[in-house]
Formats: C-alpha cells, structure tokens, sequence
C-alpha cells in the first residue's frame, strides 16, 4: 500500500477500536460447534488461473492453517463486481445465495477489483460505497453476530491490458474507499495488497496471484483469525554498534506475539507499545543529541533483546552501481585509511551484503528463489575493523571517515550498492507505475530498448535457469527498492550519496527523466527533504560520456538539493571502474561540509557565470573560486568550439585572473564552447581547492 493509503488505513484502524468487540481475534473454546469463515469474493477468492483451486486457492489454504475447529467456504466467483450495475454483480451469482444459505460466523469480503472495468466505474463509482453497505447488510442478515471483515486488494500490476486506459486510476480510488466504507458500516479492515505489492513474480498476468500468492494471502487472513504467536526481533536495520539520527525522532521495530506489550528503555527511560494483530511493533524514540555509546533493551512477554553501544549521530546511506560498491582495499592509496580504522571509534558501517554478484553466470533455484522472495540483501552493524574498512565502497568510507573526523560525531555510513544496477532498479513501483511513459515498460524490462541491452543480457544469463514469467532480478525495475530501500525508510538520514548512470548512459534523455523521479520517490518514501550528493561519471572513451556529463551537470541546477562531485579527472580511458576513490569520497564530503554543516569552502564546482567577447578573445568568468588553477599547473586543456557548420575543433585558452578564462576564438566565430566534452577528457581547470571545473556546453553571446 502507498504511503497515502498507509496512512487512511492507520486513521481508520484508530478509530475502529471503538468497536473492539467487533474486530478482536476469534476466540476457540474445544467442544464448540466448527466456526464457519465464507470467503467472498471474485476470481482471486476462486483461485482462478490456479492448477487446483480447491487445494490451492486462498479460502482452501486458510482452511489448512486455521484447522479442524474452522470451517471454511470458498464463495469466489470470477469476474464478479461489487457494484450492483457492474457487467457481474456479485449479488446476482449463485455463490451470493450459497454464502448466505452458508451462514457463516466471519464473512471476509474481497471484492473491487472488476469494478475498475471501463465498464464498471467511470459509470457507477458513486455507488460504491452504498453497493458495499448494501451487501455488507445482507451478508450480517442471516447472522447479526457475524464477524465481517472487508480487504483492501490484492494488487493490479503494470503489464495488465486496462492499466493505463484507467484501471491504475481506478484502482487506486477504491483502494481510498474501502477503509472508509469499513469504518462507516463497523467492519474490520483487512489488507491483502501489503503481502503482495512487491511480488509481481507471483502473478502471471498481473492480476491473479499464483499458489505462493494465494498463501500469503491466507496467513495475512488467518492472522486475523488466529492471534500471530512468534519469538521478539528487532528489524534487520536495528543492532547494537549502530548509530542513529541524531536530533531525530528515531523508529525502532520488529516483531512479536500479537496483542503482547513491548517495552523499550533508552537512557533509563522507558517508552512502550503494544504488537499488532499481524505480529509487528514500532515505536519512536525521543530525540537525542549527538553522543554516547548508550544500551538500548527491547522486552517482550518474558524475553529480552539487548542493544549495546548505540551512537546518536548523523546517518548517511550510499547507494548506485559498481563504481559506489568499489571496496576500499582496491582503491588507490588506501592503505592508511584501512589501518587506521580500528581507531575510528565514531565510525560505524552497514555493509548490505550482496546475495549472489551479477556476474556473467546462471543462477540456481536455490538463488532464483531467494531473489524472488527480496532475500537479496543482508547484513548488519559493525564497528569498524580493518577488515571490514577493507571490503566497505571506498567512496562511501572515505566520505565518512572525513566527515566524523572533521565533524566530531559519530558517523553512521550505510552502503546499499548492486554492480550494473541501472536508475529504473532503484524507484519505487508505485512512482514507476503512476508515470505513463515508466509504466509502459517495467513490467517487459527484459525486451524493452528503454534498458540498457548489457542489463537486458547480463539478466538473461543470470535468469536463464528460471520457469517464472516474472522472475525477480537486481536489474528489474523497482527491485533493489523494493528488496533493500524499502527496509530503510523508518531511519532518520542526513543525506543520500548516490554513484550511478553508467548502466543509463545510453539514453541521456530517458535517465534525465528517471533521475527527477529517483530523487521524488526518495524524498516521498523517506518522508525526508533528503539532500542528495551524486557522483558525475568520469571520463573514459564511451561516445556518450561528454554528453550525459553535461546532462548531469544540468540536473544539479533543475532539482533543488542535489549536489555534483565532479571526477572528470580521475577517470581511465579503458576502464570503468576508475581506483582513483577516496578523492572522490573526498569531494562529496566538502559538499556536504559546506551545505550541511555550514563550513566556508569552495567545494561547488566552478560553473561559467559570464561571457564576454573582445576581438577572437572569448573572457569566461566561473562562479564556486577565488583562484583557478590547472591541476599539475600545466597549460589549460579542454577547450574546443563548435563553429556554425557544426565543426568541433581545439582552442587555446588561458588564465588571466582569479576566476576568468581567456579563450581564443578564429575569426570563424563560433556558436558553441565546449569543455571537458570528450568521453575521456585530459581537461584539467580547478579552483584553488581542486574542485575541477565540470563538463559543459555553452552557446556564445
């Protein structure tokens, strides 16, 4: 459910613990006739597209978990609307009279998703509510002590024929519907659409989920029924040695024995909550300041977890390609940070450990499955070692390591990388799917020009073992959001830093648009202003380097609170994987020193400001210097023109004063300067701190 839904769904939950009696657990006393459960609904209630409904549907797999004390109907009947002058109305079918003659003790209720037919809603939608009511009535009629439970849907996905002509829009109108309607008529809410929302790979064809759906189904239902008994855990993100948000209200949760109370002391403080009928607890923590290390205990029905040397901080999380996963024991001259990291008491890491590398290899049934199942990601808190240095993104730690030396906090660093990984892998699906030009394509990814073909073929390598249509992948559109991102969107962050676009280089114009939405999806899912610090791509002999440079460089100006580490001139010309890094994570630490912590640096790079002409002389003034300088103090490099019949050619230019260049223009005068333009550019201008000057296109005044 999104974030929109969440929150209606929370409101209404609030408010419908006035009718508690009507929405606690089904008590079971032995000697009691069988309590009867009717499943109404449409073909997803039925088990349509299933090999055998009767075994696997959901009702029939309810009825394997509740046990001989329930007695549970199927009354699904396929292509059944809700609304009572949709093209089937539930009412009319047969299984309406049987769930009625069934008199049932619980009547669970899914139903809506037919009624976003063309047919169906544009026409009757005002009915809705009156439609849901209206059954809802009949249903308790022949049992006035009925539980009765209504479901939000089990979801649609892109890739369904009516998506874009209306269903997603509908769709999403009834899902904001049906919590009212439960409050309205004193019904429980059930939601079917959370298990399942990021598991296209249990749906063939994007509406009906497979036998696995049908049982994730069964257990959000039958943990309604039946109150959730399991051991106390924190979440994964949670541990001792970690470091939260400092000035922040911080969420600590995980999971329990429904309906037990857990308590939380922090500081000699205690802050307590109660599990939720579906086995979770959350809670949020007052904010602290910087400091510690302090114990956190988490209690629960007779257990107890402990959480030890916990740091208020700032918490960053660092994510992208292969470039930001490049270890530190790899980069150039590492060797002193490695060392030294035992000492770096203030610095903590969470390494998000790759299940399996996306190497030119085809995975097994035991990796397919996990990565079906968003196992991709794991890993923990750790204060640092050598070792762990060693095999932590070199950016990332020598971001850190800067920041919480210079800073004196404590520094947590999150690195949440995936080699090859391309931008569309990192959004989340509902912002894909609510934009028309992303829906259109994410759910065929692996045949769509719109990716990147060494994504397309790398997948097809690794996935070539599978059976499933839409088996899951690091390179699948939303995936490494919805397997490792969506694990932190309760953390407090200071910023995001973001190494990305060599898997998107291919379609400047495309990665323009996905980058906007990156960066919206983040800020709306994080409920966060996050402020994002991203990684220009270097420079290396790929025709279309100098090109989606300059496009990056533009984007920093579009999108408020990003901010550009330019590497131009750390690049290699045949390798993609540069070892020049910790200047990089350099770099990205004096931005954030600057905009963050509001320390007085250039640490911007130098833009062109002003452009005056004198003769064949072209006078450039840059912003973000006081001195401009060339990096090894040789002759300025980088310049070329372009002139009026499109003809690209080197110029000499040079420094005539603090922050101008003096370009030499031909008599030929030309329409276009370009700097740092070729894919691998020597072009070596930077100001007096060795922020370099980035690429870019400027048309002549």
């Amino acid at each position: 459910m999104n974030a929109i839904l969440a929150s209606i769904a929370l409101q209404i939950w609030k408010k419908l613990s006035l009718f508690l009696c009507l929405l606690l657990p089904i008590s079971i006393s032995w000697g009691q006739p069988r309590i009867k459960v009717a499943c109404i609904g449409n073909s997803v209630t039925f088990g349509y597209g299933l090999a055998n409904p009767a075994q696997d549907s959901y009702p029939s797999q309810l009825q394997a978990l509740l046990g001989d004390r329930f007695e549970v109907g199927n009354f699904g009947h396929s292509r059944a609307t809700l609304l009572r002058k949709g093209h089937r109305p539930y009412y009319k079918t047969a299984e309406y009279r049987k769930a009625l003659d069934f008199k049932p003790d619980v009547a669970i209720i899914h139903l809506g998703l037919n009624d976003t037919d063309p047919r169906n809603w544009p026409n009757y939608k005002n009915s809705f509510a009156s439609d849901y009511a209206t059954l809802i009535d009949s249903i308790r009629s022949v049992n006035p002590k009925m539980k009765i439970y209504i479901c939000q849907l089990t979801p649609i996905f892109s890739g369904h024929p009516r998506f874009l002509s209306g269903t997603r829009d509908w769709y999403d109108q009834i899902q904001a519907e049906i919590p009212q309607i439960a409050e309205s008529n004193q019904v429980g809410l059930i939601d079917l659409h959370s298990p399942l929302q990021a598991r296209i790979d249990l749906f063939n064809d994007y509406l009906h989920p497979n036998r696995q759906g049908a049982t994730l189904m069964a257990r959000q239902v039958a943990g309604v029924l039946a109150p959730m008994t399991q051991d106390l855990q924190v979440g994964e993100t949670i541990g001792s040695d970690m470091v939260l948000q400092r000035n922040w209200e911080n969420r600590i949760y995980g999971k329990g024995t429904a309906a037990a109370e857990v308590k939380v002391v922090l500081n000699k403080k205690s802050y307590k909550t109660i599990v939720n009928r579906d086995g979770y607890w959350q809670l949020r923590l007052p904010k602290m300041e910087a400091g510690g290390p302090y114990e956190i205990t988490v209690s629960s029905a007779g257990q107890k977890i402990e959480l030890k040397n916990i740091l208020f901080g700032d918490v960053y999380l660092a994510s992208g390609q292969s470039n930001m996963a490049f270890q530190l024991r790899r980069a150039t001259k590492s060797a002193s940070l490695i060392n030294t990291a035992a000492d770096r008491k203030n610095l903590r890491l969470f390494k998000c450990q790759n299940l399996v590398e996306t190497n030119a290899v085809a995975w097994d049934s035991t990796v397919l499955k996990k990565v079906n199942d968003l196992a991709y990601f794991h890993g923990n808190w750790r204060q640092a070692t050598a070792d762990d240095a060693a095999q932590f993104s070199a950016v990332a730690y020598s971001f850190a390591e800067q920041i919480a030396r210079e800073q004196h906090i404590p520094i947590g660093i999150i690195d949440l990388s995936v080699g090859g990984s391309n931008t569309e892998s990192w959004i989340d699906r509902k912002c894909l799917e609510n934009d028309n030009l992303l829906a259109s394509y994410i759910h065929n990814w692996q045949k769509s020009d719109f990716l990147q073909d060494f994504c397309r073929e790398r997948a097809s390598q690794n996935l070539a073992l599978s059976k499933v249509k839409n088996q899951r992948h690091p390179y699948q559109p939303a995936y490494n959001f919805e397997a490792g991102v969506s694990k932190w969107l309760g953390t407090g962050l200071k910023g995001i830093l973001w190494y990305q676009g060599e898997s998107n280089a291919h379609n400047i114009e495309l990665h323009e648009h996905l980058f906007k939405t990156l960066v919206s999806s983040w800020r709306k899912s994080f409920q966060q202003d996050l402020p994002f610090f991203f990684v220009q791509l270097t420079s290396i002999d790929r025709p279309s380097w100098g090109d989606f440079r300059n496009s990056q460089r533009l984007l920093e100006k579009q999108i408020e609170g990003t901010y550009m580490a330019v590497t131009l001139d750390v690049g290699d010309s045949l390798d993609v994987h540069p070892h020049e890094k910790l200047v990089v994570g350099q770099r990205l630490a004096n931005l954030a020193s600057k905009h963050l912590y509001g320390v007085a640096l250039n640490a911007d790079h130098p833009d062109p400001i002003q452009q005056e002409i004198h003769g064949d002389k072209l006078l450039l003034t840059f912003d973000h210097c006081i001195t401009l300088k060339t990096k090894g103090n040789y002759r300025v490099k980088g310049f070329q023109l372009v002139d009026s019949r499109g003809k690209i050619f080197d110029v000499s230019a040079r420094i005539v004063s603090g922050n101008a260049v003096e370009i030499n223009i031909p008599h030929t005068k030309g329409n276009r300067l370009l700097y740092g333009y070729e894919p691998f550019s020597r072009a070596n201008l930077q100001n007096e701190i060795g922020t370099p000057v980035s690429t870019f296109d400027l048309a002549i005044k």
